[in-house]
């Protein structure tokens, strides 16, 4: 499969030791095989890619392939590190749920994911927007909405962080698997 980032939606800057490094997420798009497709390139590193069945699941993978790259690389004898006061951040098993609550409320924007599934025998529509610098240009916010539920934001660090946040975000309130954006438990 060929890979191409394309429109970078989110970033993260890691430290190797003494080096930076960047991180970048493309906005999931359609797979030339099947499913969806979302493309990162790690500094350095590449391109690579993760497959899913939607865009939120390509998403998803796509976060949790660069993780598994960074341990690996750690493992090896490199020192990924976050910078600034946080830790690597990707999703690996097992999965951290625990959520942030964003103060601030902002339009859902450009559309980056979205979901429909049927959760309790009721259908849902789950809808990602990209992450976007908050007001006080310190943290960077990601909207989301869930059909039946308000509006809601989740906030991080970086891109990367305000994703996996509203990840966290959504799968609490539906009661859904730490994993849900991969797992068929729902």
């Amino acid at each position: 499969m060929s890979v191409h980032v394309g429109e970078v939606i989110a970033t993260r800057v890691v430290a190797d030791g003494h080096r930076t490094v960047l991180i970048e997420v493309g906005k999931p798009g359609l797979s030339m095989d099947s499913g969806m497709v979302c493309a990162f390139r790690i500094q350095g590193w590449g391109e690579s890619c993760a497959v899913g069945v939607d865009a939120i699941a390509a998403l998803y993978c796509a976060l949790a392939e660069i993780g598994v790259v960074l341990e690996r690389a750690n493992t090896d004898g490199h020192h990924f590190t976050v910078v600034g006061p946080a830790d690597l951040g990707f999703p690996s098993p097992p999965i951290d749920r625990r959520v942030g609550t964003p103060a601030a409320s902002y339009e859902l924007g450009e559309l980056i994911a979205i979901r429909s599934m049927t959760i309790a025998d009721e259908r849902a529509t789950i809808a990602i927007g990209r992450p976007v610098h908050a007001a006080d240009g310190e943290f960077y916010m990601c909207p989301f909405r869930i059909d039946g539920h308000p509006h809601a934001v989740a906030s991080g660090l970086d891109e990367v962080q305000a994703l996996l946040t509203a990840l966290r975000m959504i799968g609490a309130r539906l009661q859904l698997p730490a994993d849900w954006p991969v797992s068929r438990a729902w």
